[in-house]
C-alpha cells in the first residue's frame, strides 16, 4: 500500500510546507526552510535554539497567520472551562474554511473517501476536520479539551507541558513570542523568548533526519486569563519539522480516522516513525497525536509511491503507466532526468499530445511517440519545462484528453543519491 503520510507530506512540501534542512545546510528562500541546529544533540544550554534559522516565504503565510490569531484563545491550565466569543469562533471558521482547500487536506480527504468507499464534500470535509481537532471533550476530570489546543497550542497539567507539537509554535515561542500574541493584553514577564532549552533526547541517527525533533525543554507559556507567566517543563517532546499547520492536520486526520486504519508506522522522507495517536474517551475526537523517530528506512533503489493505484483496465489508456524515474543523475541534472514508462496492454499506444507534469505544473508534451505493447519507453527531460525536484516531488502522466491516467511521487530521501533510478514498483 501507498505511504498516505509520504504523500501527505510531499503535498504539503508542494504548497505551503518548508524543507527541513540543518544549519549546516543552504535552504532555498523562494521555496522556504526551516534550520535545526546540528549542535542539538552536543549542548545541554539553555540558551541553544533548536530551530536555528526560519524562512517562510510570504505567499506561504496564509494559514501560519490564521492558525497563529488562534493561539490566545484558550485557557492555559486543563481543568479551566472554555468561553469562545463570537470572534473566536469566527477565527476557527476562518482558519478551517482556508485549510480544507489546501492541498495536503485534499490528498487527505481523497484517501478517507477511497478508503471509506464514501463520496466526502467539502462541507462534510469541513465538519469531519471541526469535530476531530476543535469539538470539546472532557478527560479525567478536565471538562472541555479539544485536539488542537493540546497539539498545536500546549497546555498546562500542574507544573507539566501537555501537548505542544507543532514546530512553529515552538520556534515562535523560542525568540519571537510576541508575534504569536495576536494583539494580546501586556503583562509582566510577557517576553519573546519563552523557551529554555534542557537537552536532546534525540535516538541515535535521529539528526540525520531534521524533520523531526525529541528534545527536553521548559516553556514560560502565558496565561493570558490571569495576565501571568507559569514556569512548565516538558520532560520529552516531539514534533515534525518544516510541515504546515495544515500538513500536521492532514497527516494526524488520517491517522485518527477509525474509517480507514490508516498505518500506525508510517516513512516520511527516508525516516520510519510511529505516528502516536490517542482519542478523546468517546473515541469521536483526536486527544494527541505526535511522531516518534524509530529508524532510517531502507529506500535504497527505489520505493516511490504510486499514487493513483488503481490497476490498468486493458484497452484503456491507464495501460501506460509510469514504472522509474531517473531524479538525481551523477553529475548535471540538467539534460539527463529522464522518466520510464511502461505499457502493460496488448497493443500498441499513440502517445501524441500526451503529456507529463511536475510538482509545479510545468508541462513535458510527447510529438511522435508510440509505446509498443509490453515495451519501456524512456521519456528525456530538457530541464526547459518539467524538473524533477531532488527534494521530493510528484509526477503526473495525461492522455491526449488531458485526462491524468497515473501519477506517482517520491521523497527527498530517495532522490538524495546521485545515478539511482526510482522505481514505482506497483505501475506494472
Amino acid at each position: 500500500m501507498a505511504d498516505i503520510y509520504q504523500e501527505i507530506w510531499n503535498a504539503d512540501q508542494a504548497q505551503n510546507g518548508v524543507e527541513a534542512i540543518l544549519d549546516t545546510e543552504s535552504g532555498s528562500e523562494d521555496h522556504g526552510f526551516v534550520k535545526v541546529n546540528s549542535q542539538l544533540v552536543h549542548s545541554a544550554n539553555p540558551e541553544l535554539r533548536v530551530l536555528a534559522e526560519v524562512h517562510i516565504p510570504e505567499r506561504k503565510m496564509q494559514t501560519y497567520d490564521l492558525c497563529r490569531k488562534l493561539f490566545n484563545n484558550y485557557n492555559l491550565p486543563e481543568p479551566m472551562p472554555e468561553f469562545d466569543t463570537p470572534e473566536e469562533r469566527k477565527e476557527v471558521h476562518d482558519f478551517v474554511t482556508a485549510i480544507i482547500e489546501t492541498e495536503p487536506m485534499d490528498v487527505a480527504r481523497a484517501y478517507v473517501a477511497r478508503e471509506t468507499g464514501t463520496t466526502i464534500t467539502k462541507e462534510r470535509w469541513y465538519n469531519t476536520i471541526v469535530e476531530m481537532w476543535f469539538r470539546r471533550f472532557s478527560s479525567g476530570g478536565d471538562p472541555e479539551l479539544s485536539g488542537f489546543e493540546h497539539i498545536v497550542v500546549g497546555e498546562q497539567e500542574k507544573s507539566k507541558v501537555q501537548g505542544y507539537h507543532f514546530w512553529w509554535k515552538y520556534y515562535l515561542d523560542d525568540g519571537f513570542a510576541r508575534r504569536g500574541d495576536d494583539n494580546a493584553p501586556d503583562f509582566p514577564g510577557l517576553v519573546d523568548d519563552r523557551i529554555s532549552y534542557h537537552g536532546s533526547k534525540q535516538k541515535a541517527g535521529q539528526i540525520l533526519f531534521p524533520e523531526s525533533v525529541t528534545i527536553s525543554y521548559r516553556w514560560h507559556a502565558p496565561d493570558y486569563e490571569e495576565g501571568a507567566v507559569r514556569p512548565l517543563f516538558k520532560k520529552i517532546g516531539g514534533f515534525f519539522v518544516g510541515c504546515s499547520v495544515e500538513g500536521l492536520m492532514a497527516l494526524g486526520t488520517v491517522r485518527a480516522h477509525k474509517g480507514v486504519r490508516a498505518p500506525r508506522v508510517g516513512v516520511i522522507e527516508g525516516a520510519r516513525y510511529d505516528m502516536k495517536l490517542f482519542h478523546s474517551p468517546n473515541g469521536q475526537n483526536i486527544r494527541t497525536f505526535y511522531p516518534i523517530f524509530l529508524e532510517e528506512a531502507d529506500v535504497s533503489g527505489g520505493g516511490g509511491t504510486v499514487v493513483d493505484d488503481d490497476p490498468p483496465v486493458e484497452g484503456s489508456q491507464s495501460q501506460v503507466r509510469i514504472i522509474s524515474a531517473m531524479v538525481n543523475p551523477s553529475g548535471h541534472d540538467v539534460g539527463f532526468e529522464n522518466v520510464t514508462l511502461v505499457n502493460v496492454g496488448a497493443v500498441d499506444k499513440n502517445l501524441v499530445n500526451w503529456h507529463l507534469k511536475d510538482k509545479n505544473h510545468k508541462v513535458h508534451v510527447f510529438e511522435e511517440l508510440t509505446i509498443k505493447a509490453g515495451e519501456f519507453l524512456s521519456i528525456s527531460l530538457s530541464g526547459e519545462n518539467v524538473q524533477l525536484s531532488n527534494k521530493g516531488g510528484e509526477i503526473s502522466l495525461f492522455d491526449d484528453a488531458q485526462k491524468m491516467v497515473h501519477r506517482v511521487s517520491y521523497s527527498k530521501a530517495q532522490a538524495k543519491s546521485q545515478g539511482i533510478t526510482i522505481l514505482f514498483l506497483d505501475g506494472a
